[in-house]
């Protein structure tokens, strides 16, 4: 599907039966799923990029009496490589599966939270929305590249994540799937029940969630 822009991504930490850490404490927020959004007062300032790969393996071709066969068709494993401007430093921690020290410190946990992955993009000709849905997988942060500022320029480190997805029951084994608004059938509310089972952030196909790109923000779940 083509796309165009990046409206927004959304997480939320798995427990362990499989649905959302609806809880501000054990999750990323108390509806169980997290925006990273543009609100400053949220300590977010939106995604750069998200970029898919791994949606196909790569197949193999057989060959039997001089001749090609047949084709293996292996799964997919797909990857988000994600470039944020910024997302909120309490929320990333948890993504990644860091512990606080009680004195402003985070240090790695022995384990990775799992975590369910929403990327929103649109479609460029009606602009609905097109959603890539994970329902598992975890986060990693492989480096920081800290540079100074000049006399001339202001040098930023991005919050440069991983996500690398995993198989999920509730897509027939599969670790990827695709939701059209504009598709007939389409349901907002049941596919972020779907990805992530037990939440709050929406309940109705009626409801309109709005991201104000200033201090405050105005939503209706």
């Amino acid at each position: 599907m083509a796309t165009i822009g990046l409206r927004m991504l959304y997480s939320g930490i798995k427990n362990d039966d499989g649905s959302v850490a609806a809880d501000a404490v054990k999750g990323l927020d108390a509806s169980g799923v997290f925006q990273i959004d543009t609100n400053k007062a949220k300590g977010n300032l939106g995604t750069k990029t998200a970029n898919i790969t791994g949606i196909s393996g790569t197949p193999t071709k057989i060959d039997g009496n001089n001749e090609t066969v047949d084709v293996s068709n292996p799964p997919s494993a797909p990857s988000v490589a994600i470039d944020s401007n910024l997302i909120n430093y309490l929320a990333k921690e948890k993504m990644l599966g860091r512990v606080s020290n009680g004195i402003g410190g985070y240090i790695d946990g022995d384990t990775v939270p799992e975590c369910g992955l929403i990327v929103e993009a649109q479609i460029p000709v009606t602009l609905k929305s097109v959603f890539f849905c994970f329902g598992r997988g975890t986060f990693n942060e492989a480096s920081h590249n800290v540079q100074t500022n000049t006399s001339t320029a202001e040098t930023r480190d991005d919050d440069n994540l991983t996500y690398t997805a995993l198989t999920y029951d509730k897509f027939s084994g599969k670790p990827l799937a695709t939701f059209y608004e504009d598709d007939p059938g389409f349901s907002k509310k049941a596919m972020f029940d779907l990805v992530f089972p037990g939440q709050t952030f929406i309940t109705s196909d009626t409801t309109t969630t709005t991201t104000v790109p200033t201090t405050t923000t105005t939503t209706t779940h």
